[in-house]
């Protein structure tokens, strides 16, 4: 057949299989794809052909458990890293907070026991200032106008009319100055004196004249009154109300050293030591509830002493209560 062309075996082909042919060769390699789909399409088709066994599930099954656990744990592992590390963190902000608890509570310990040492310590040295002031006598009255030059003329004079029977020697004065700040202008209430008289019996016996004795200078009402540390007038400017309290039902009271109030009802002392036990001390007195923290007129702030000056206590040993602890020397 003319124009005809042979196959392999010298069969000659007609020419539209040949166009076919032709066709199918120049396609080439691009046509391998959709023989492998085809091929894998035949697969599936002659599997589902198949029926499938027990065994072909569990297998599948099996596949199907290995790809997900697979997939899981591909996906898990930075949320599990991230959790262990939360985990640590949080394991060491516990031990630190553990850590952070135990010191604090060692320090409160600590800081308890040093508040402790420190009134301690607080109280020992106010009550070796009111030692070392046990000589000393605050004059209140006297005018400005009797000057520095004149003052030691002045209250011999004065001391010499409250004790006539004693000597001049027994009258010695180891030191007399005004009080240390500076005069106001145009002041009614003249600066206090405080002296120190060589010898404490005469002391008392200048104080307790005075008490019995009016006594005036230029005109001048003038007052004598134990010569204490500013913290202790403090403290009985805090107890004031207290005290008025005690002085309007006529119970009688005196102040002691180290800091106290004792208090003298029924032929029994009952003494009050700190401040903060000042609500149940009344109470257990049988006075009505005392509020410590109400502004009262007679009241002034700590740091100034009070125009009236502190109230004088008796001269006369107080009566031995409870002892009291006393810091360790």
């Amino acid at each position: 057949m003319a124009g005809g062309c042979k196959t392999k075996h010298g069969a000659e082909v007609a020419p539209i299989f040949r166009a076919r042919r032709e066709e199918s060769s120049s396609r080439g390699e691009d046509g391998r794809e959709e023989d492998s789909d085809s091929a894998a399409s035949d697969t599936i088709r002659t599997a589902a052909a198949t029926p499938l066994t027990k065994a072909d599930l569990r297998h599948l099954l099996q596949e199907i458990k290995t790809n997900m656990a697979a997939e899981f744990s591909r996906h898990l592992a930075p949320i599990t890293e991230s959790l262990n590390d939360l985990t640590r963190r949080t394991t060491a902000i516990e031990d630190q907070l553990d850590r952070t608890s135990t010191r604090a509570q060692t320090n409160e310990t600590a800081i308890s026991a040093l508040q402790d040492q420190v009134r301690l310590l607080e109280e020992a040295q106010e009550d070796l200032n009111n030692r070392s002031r046990r000589n000393n006598i605050r004059i209140r009255g006297v005018p400005e106008t009797v000057g520095i030059d004149m003052l030691a003329c002045t209250l011999r004079e004065l001391f010499c009319s409250l004790l006539p029977e004693a000597s001049p020697a027994e009258l010695l004065l180891d030191r007399a100055h005004r009080a240390l700040k500076a005069p106001l202008p145009n002041a009614t209430q003249p600066r206090d004196i405080i002296i120190r008289m060589h010898y404490f019996h005469i002391k008392e016996a200048l104080m307790r004249a005075a008490r019995d004795t009016p006594l005036q200078i230029e005109g001048h009402q003038v007052c004598f009154y134990q010569d204490l540390a500013p913290s202790t007038l403090h403290k009985r400017r805090e107890l004031r109300p207290l005290t008025l309290e005690l002085a309007r039902r006529h119970i009688r009271y005196t102040w002691g050293h180290p800091f106290k109030l004792q208090v003298r009802q029924n032929n029994r002392v009952h003494t009050l030591y700190h401040i903060s036990e000042a609500t149940a001390f009344a109470e257990h007195l049988g006075l009505p509830a005392i509020d410590l923290t109400a502004e009262h007129p007679d009241r002034r702030p700590a740091g100034r002493l009070s125009p009236r000056g502190p109230t004088p206590h008796p001269t006369r040993a107080p009566t031995p209560s409870s002892p009291r602890p006393q810091p360790a020397t």
